[in-house]
């Protein structure tokens, strides 16, 4: 029963449903059309360590370099890389070397490539670029968006080449440190050679001597083993604080972001927080899939990830300042720095036993000494800036192109998908107009069925009449008595005869609740049939206000009921014979300036009458009830009253209005005829009767 009163409103709204329909797929049509075509393409880079630079320089005899570039290599999270590849001096660098321009000519921004209203991004393509992580893997892809397809190409492996330089820029860059303060180191030893050089010169120019005598030579042995090893001591010491120095600058780049497979292996709490961390993150994004970020699971997970980075920040910390590696160095760099002060002691001691060697034997000694320390100071440290230079010439990126962005089909644009749009528009169109449809009609209070008559009013329903699609149609002695209409007024005649057969009616009035709903066509149609009974009917124009009989019959109006009553003319004068055997009319004559008072009158409740005597069947038309009282005053002279309804016009609230009327003068009508009803949507009898072959089998 539901789906039916569905398909009844559906079909009765058809129309609504069918313009919803085409206006929003014909939208999304011209849209998909016009729309400025994007093209995509995208490139995909592998994050990975590599050990060929560790392997060539074991094989070249520097294995002690292997672990400063494992520190310098460190595991980079894909996320820092993801971070890193956006950032504003990789992009500026793809723009300029692209010349990416606005519509005004002017370079874009790096903030344009990443961020775009998309809105004003579908109506003004543009460039934009999105770098994302591939699940489950160490690849990372460019995502490039261009109206342009090669350029979304170009873009893409632009951006992949600068940043894979990039990144082996950094990586050079922290040998570049060391070397630097190899350099500074190196500058300093040379300047102290060459001044224990010039020294040695000095002194012998001066002091005229070449050789040291003999008797020293013990002596001098031992004291020269002693700055021997002073003369190590100061070369492992700066070596060790070379170490330390670049330990600590490697140490500082390190955060909790990005921590190294050393700090990971020493400090196993680390590993352990990361891991934490990246699966709470994990879960975080699933539950962001199906919550809201107020949502208190979401909320809590943030929390804790929030607490996490900081227990992780404050491990980083311990473990910056708490490094095996520099804990290491610095133990040995004291005991270096005990050991030093123990060998300047023994020299002092030793040198206390050549007070009685010549001083000049002793200072020459001296200068030698220290020449020879600062000789060998100075040739480790070029021998280990040779090893820094090698290590760093030979580094590689970590990042390593895997799939280069290809240029997409011109034919086959990423943005708009013209069927997919068109489809969804269709879609969107059809539920739009059945949901409009709907809603008018649950805003709809009119009378649209028989059945919404009957459920809104106890009155008898005497018949309905379909709705012509021709004014010419509406007289029905133009139609074939066993046509669909014809049936219907047949129905209503025979309804009006069994409405009453207690007594008989022979005369009636009809009237209808606004003007337009058809009483006029119902009052002619209704004489017709009755005419086919054998019957002589007169058909009485009432309606003093818009008298409309003589425009049905295309007659003047020039004497009618008006001129009886005024006695202008009797009434045998006044009644005029139709084509339409025994179907006589009265018109209602020229219109008088009071039509209510001449409603009112005896002379025409007389003349009533006098019709009733002369004629089986009276037809009276008067004016709709929510226009004048006409048919309230006339009902005491009638057999009964004909209330016609407009279907799909007439609203709920002026039948109410018309019907309380009606109680209110205590008349009760015959019946009402539902008029300009749409047969196809109603139901049942209706449905079959007007639509499923009734009339052809009739005419068969």
């Amino acid at each position: 029963m539901e789906l039916r009163k569905l398909l009844e409103i559906i079909f009765r709204r058809k129309w609504i449903v069918l313009q919803a329909f085409l206006v929003i797929t014909l939208t999304a049509a011209v849209c998909s059309y016009l729309l400025t075509p994007q093209y995509e393409s995208s490139a995909k880079l592998l994050i990975s360590s590599s050990d060929t630079a560790s392997s060539l320089l074991s094989s070249i005899g520097l294995s002690d370099l292997t672990d400063l570039m494992s520190l310098t290599g460190s595991d980079t999270e894909l996320q820092n890389n993801i971070a890193l590849a956006t950032v504003a001096p990789v992009l500026n660098e793809v723009i300029n070397l692209l010349q990416l321009r606005d519509n005004d000519g002017n370079l874009f921004m790096p903030q344009d490539l990443l961020k775009s209203n998309i809105f004003m991004s579908t109506l003004f393509p543009r460039p934009k670029v999105n770098i994302a992580e591939i699940e489950e893997t160490d690849l990372i892809e460019i995502q490039t968006k261009s109206p342009n397809p090669l350029e979304a190409s170009m873009i893409a492996n632009t951006l992949a080449d600068i940043y894979i330089d990039s990144n082996l820029k950094q990586r050079r860059q922290e040998y570049g440190s060391a070397r630097s303060f190899i350099d500074d180191q190196i500058k300093l030893a040379k300047a102290e050679y060459l001044r224990a050089l010039e020294e040695i010169r000095s002194f012998k120019l001066q002091e005229k001597t070449i050789d040291i005598n003999i008797e020293t030579k013990i002596a001098l042995e031992k004291v020269s083993e002693l700055m021997q090893q002073k003369e190590d001591n100061i070369i492992d010491l700066a070596e060790v604080k070379a170490k330390i120095k670049t330990l600590k600058a490697q140490l500082s780049t390190q955060d909790e972001r990005t921590v190294s497979g050393s700090a990971a292996s020493e400090n196993p709490q680390i590993e352990e927080i990361r891991k934490k961390i990246l699966d709470m993150e994990f879960k975080l994004s699933e539950a962001l899939a199906e919550k809201t970020p107020e949502h208190m699971d979401v909320k809590v997970l943030k929390l804790k990830i929030s607490k996490a980075r900081e227990e992780l920040k404050k491990e980083m910390s311990y473990y910056q300042e708490s490094s095996k590696d520099l804990q290491l160095l610095e133990r040995e760099l004291s005991a270096l720095e005990i050991h030093l002060v123990n060998v300047n002691q023994d020299i002092e001691k030793y040198m206390d036993l050549l007070f009685t060697i010549p001083e000049k034997e002793l200072i020459n000694t001296q200068l030698m000494l220290k020449t020879t320390a600062s000789q060998e100071l100075y040739g480790a440290l070029l021998e280990y800036l040779y090893q820094v230079g090698v290590a760093e010439a030979m580094t590689l990126s970590d990042i390593r192109l895997v799939e280069a962005a290809v240029e997409p089909d011109f034919d086959d644009p990423f943005f708009p998908n013209k069927s997919l749009n068109i489809l969804l528009g269709a879609l969107i169109g059809m539920i739009f107009g059945l949901g409009l449809a709907f809603l008018i009609d649950y805003f709809d209070d009119t009378i649209k069925t028989p059945d919404d008559a009957k459920r809104h009013s106890d009155l008898t329903l005497l018949g309905t009449i379909p709705r012509f699609k021709k004014k010419e149609d509406a007289i029905i002695s133009s139609r074939d008595p066993k046509d669909p209409v014809s049936e219907s007024y047949r129905t209503i005649r025979n309804s009006i005869k069994f409405s009453s057969l207690d007594s008989p009616v022979s005369n009636f009035l009809v009237t209808s609740v606004l003007a337009g709903e058809g009483k006029t066509t119902t009052s002619v149609n209704l004489g017709i049939s009755i005419t086919y009974e054998g019957k002589e009917v007169i058909i009485v124009d009432l309606d003093f206000r818009k008298p409309r009989i003589h425009e049905v019959f295309n007659i003047p109006n020039a004497t009618g009921v008006t001129n009886v009553l005024s006695g202008e003319a009797a009434l045998p004068d006044a009644a005029i014979k139709t084509d339409v055997p025994g179907l006589n009319i009265l018109t209602s004559g020229p219109i008088p300036p009071d039509p209510g008072r001449m409603i009112e009158s005896d002379k025409l409740h007389e003349l009533i009458g006098e019709l009733k005597k002369s004629y089986d069947f009276v037809i009276m038309d008067t004016p709709p009830l929510l226009v004048a009282h006409d048919s309230i005053f006339l009902s005491p002279f009638s057999d009964g009253t004909i209330l016609v309804l407009e279907s799909e016009s007439l609203t709920l609230r002026a039948f109410s209005q018309a019907r309380e009327l009606l109680e209110n003068a205590n008349v009760r009508p015959l019946g009402m005829v539902l008029n300009k009803f749409k047969a196809a949507t109603g139901s049942g009898y209706y449905h079959y009767y007007y639509k499923k072959g009734y009339y052809e089998g009739q005419r068969k």
